[in-house]
């Protein structure tokens, strides 16, 4: 259905942005592959519940799968800017600071705390949505999502002093 592709492009594309740090290249290309293997998996739908947990699980695979694959490469900064046609650069930039520290903390984080992180705070997902999207039992969700939050924490105020 075209409509919930339009509905949830972004999402998926935000969640593999942030998987990968930031690099909206690789981002773009595992959001087509997402809908791709969503497409070739639809007949499964009915048998797996909410259709956002179903996208965010492909979602979940195709990145890790990729992971595994191909260990990212710094990325150019340019990768990492701000977009030249953003509108006064400066205020964004002072605006998203305290967002980038903490986005820079999130990726330092294990991949499955990174992964329970972006799907609870950036995505809204409930613990046991997570659970089901990652394939895990819902206490070691919450488990991740706890270590993940503490280690953020630590890292965060270790930056402030």
């Amino acid at each position: 259905n075209e409509r919930r592709i339009k509905k949830y492009y972004q999402s998926i594309f935000n969640y593999c942005a942030r998987r990968f740090n930031g690099n909206t290249v690789l981002a773009a290309d595992l959001t087509q592959d997402v809908f791709l293997k969503l497409v070739e998996n639809l007949h499964q739908f009915r048998f797996m519940g909410k259709f956002k947990n179903f996208l965010f699980a492909i979602a979940v695979n195709t990145c890790t799968n990729y992971y595994k694959k191909k260990k990212p490469i710094l990325e150019d900064i340019e990768t990492l800017s701000i977009q030249d046609d953003a509108p006064d650069m400066l205020e964004q930039a002072i605006q998203s600071e305290q967002a980038t520290e903490i986005q820079d903390a999130v990726n330092r984080l294990p991949d499955i705390q990174k992964e329970a992180i972006i799907l609870r705070f950036y995505h809204d997902f409930k613990v046991k949505d997570i659970a089901k999207i990652t394939g895990v039992g819902q206490s070691t969700a919450q488990s991740r999502l706890k270590q993940g939050i503490d280690k953020l924490k630590s890292m965060l105020d270790k930056e402030v002093l």
